[in-house]
């Protein structure tokens, strides 16, 4: 085992906020494996789906741009944990729409709780980088990672044996609420260290700004990926019905595989070669994706494409929360502000690109966006 990962695994600050990584993960993973079952059992087209979906990144949007005042009035550690089971509660709700509109309201307050949780997670892994000076960024993200292919996986077979939706996120929501409160003990007291002059509140602007774009291209892709892969796995692979979800476990497992890593990758490599050569290697592996159409060979080019993502996003979260005249927890927010809301707004562009064009020229767009990233990395300045 390398150096940095002894240390995660060993300090009980960073693998418990490893552990919320990955609670916040299977909820997602678990989540998206059903989208299929919920858009049936409503009758949504696919454009309605993707206009439903917008309902999570509104959400987001309402609390982003707030989000660096509430951790400084709230401290970092309460609202990670007040944040973190208040996400939980929002899972089972989705299960129990059964319209357009209460798909929309379950969706705003999924994706209004994951925001607020979603910074409070990162804000925090600088908090306990700068506290050790040891970099654990990206081994948290690759803990996301795990979560989001166990979750998958998790989904893929208890929809294969036609457990219903309801009984299936309601058991998840059980345990990880559950896992959260264990875990809560050591984070709660973590405070987030300012500077007399920090912003508390800042929209992306100037080097914030290019790392927010950048963020946003990726997340974008992610969230695409995410929600649409075991549709386009179903509806345009015809795959069999266990293979449904094995794209993104796959997307997911290599994924991990690189950010698990990528502690140790980011120093040697530079910020901003892993930037450039991940987000090349993402385009190859879209390319494959839709480029061959057996079942197996797709699932191994959306398993590329996490490895090419793997590290990108914790390099832009880091040199977020780095940057000078902000507190970590506003520099990820400016960052994620934009960049956050690709992840969300990224599977109803699919949708309605999907309504019009098909699909596949949905997934074209995906890959698209990498390679803009690609060209952005070579001028960017990374800290």
């Amino acid at each position: 085992m390398s150096s940095h990962l002894r240390f995660f695994f060993s300090s009980r600050d960073s693998l418990h906020l490893g552990l919320i990584f990955t609670c916040n993960s299977l909820l997602f993973g678990n989540w998206i494996t059903r989208i299929p079952d919920i858009k049936d059992a409503i009758g949504l087209s696919e454009g309605e789906l993707g206009l439903a979906l917008l309902g999570a990144p509104i959400g987001a949007m309402c609390i982003m741009p707030l989000s660096g005042w509430v951790i400084a009035r709230f401290d970092l550690g309460r609202t990670l944990v007040a944040s973190g089971l208040a996400h939980v509660l929002a899972l089972p709700l989705l299960a129990l729409s059964d319209s357009f509109w209460g798909l929309v309201v379950a969706l705003f307050f999924f994706g209004f709780t994951n925001a607020i949780m979603d910074i409070s997670m990162n804000a925090t892994a600088a908090a306990i980088e700068r506290k050790h000076k040891r970099a654990i960024m990206s081994t948290c993200h690759g803990m996301w990672s795990l979560g989001g292919m166990a979750g998958a996986a998790l989904g893929s077979v208890l929809a294969g044996l036609e457990i219903s939706t309801g009984i299936h996120l309601a058991l998840v929501t059980a345990a990880i609420f559950i896992m959260i409160l264990l875990l809560s003990g050591s984070l709660f007291r973590i405070k987030e260290s300012r500077n007399v002059g920090d912003k508390v509140f800042a929209w992306p602007r100037g080097p914030l700004l290019l790392l927010a774009f950048m963020a946003f291209c990726i997340l974008l892709s992610e969230g695409a990926i995410a929600d649409w892969s075991a549709v386009y796995m179903r509806d345009v692979v015809v795959a069999d019905a266990y293979l449904v979800g094995m794209a993104y476990a796959g997307f997911s497992m290599l994924m991990a595989i690189g950010r698990l890593t990528g502690d140790s990758i980011i120093p040697r490599l530079g910020k901003k070669h892993v930037v450039l050569y991940g987000s090349l290697l993402s385009v190859i592996g879209l390319f494959i994706a839709m480029f061959f159409e057996a079942q197996m060979l797709v699932i191994i080019g959306f398993s590329i494409t996490g490895l090419g993502y793997s590290c990108i996003v914790p390099v832009l979260f880091i040199s977020g929360a780095n940057q000078p005249g902000y507190t970590a927890g506003t520099g990820i927010a400016a960052v994620t502000t934009l960049g956050y809301a690709g992840f969300l707004v990224g599977p109803p562009l699919i949708g309605i690109l999907a309504e019009e064009y098909g699909l596949t020229m949905g997934m074209w767009f995906v890959l698209f966006c990498s390679l803009m990233v690609s060209v952005l990395s070579i001028t960017t300045k990374f800290r």
